[in-house]
């Protein structure tokens, strides 16, 4: 037992600091999300320190209708045009005001009903944002060894 080769050797699962992410938060902040109005932009993300995105999306909220409410998602990978809509719903927080959230487009494999999400994500290789369950990603801390998490914590810190 525990001799060379055994143990689980699988791939690791993608996780959502590879992922593109787009979030309700930051489209309210941008006045992306706001309620009764129509709007075009672009999103972009950049590596830390530069200025230059290196991936951008073009959007078009429409929320003239609350009941209908949904952002139009359109950018372009490996050279294909992609164009979809995504539902957008708010809820009303105990403390007031309004909260946004994307009803995630991926397909549910056990037939449930589409998750409500705060964030979005398009994970390298994929075609669509979808929600984290969705594509199935987990989180970089989660497929550390527990035994060397402080080292690798460590590590990072310095650079």
């Amino acid at each position: 037992m525990g001799g060379y080769g055994s143990g689980w050797r699988g791939q690791k699962k993608a996780t959502v600091e590879d992922a593109l992410v787009l979030t309700a938060s930051s489209l309210v902040r941008k006045k992306a999300l706001v309620p009764g109005v129509w709007t075009v932009g672009t999103w972009g993300w950049t590596y830390e320190g530069e200025k230059v995105p290196h991936a951008t999306i073009g959007y078009e909220a429409d929320l003239t209708d609350e009941g209908n409410a949904c952002l139009r998602l359109h950018y372009r990978r490996n050279a294909e045009a992609v164009d979809y809509k995504v539902r957008v719903v708010t809820t009303v927080p105990n403390y007031g005001g309004r909260r946004w959230w994307f009803i995630c487009p991926l397909l549910r494999d056990d037939g449930g009903p589409p998750r409500r999400v705060a964030k979005l994500y398009l994970p390298p290789g994929s075609k669509y944002f979808g929600s984290r369950e969705g594509y199935g990603l987990t989180y970089t801390s989660c497929q550390e060894s527990g035994r060397h998490r402080a080292l690798f914590r460590r590590l990072a810190e310095s650079f």
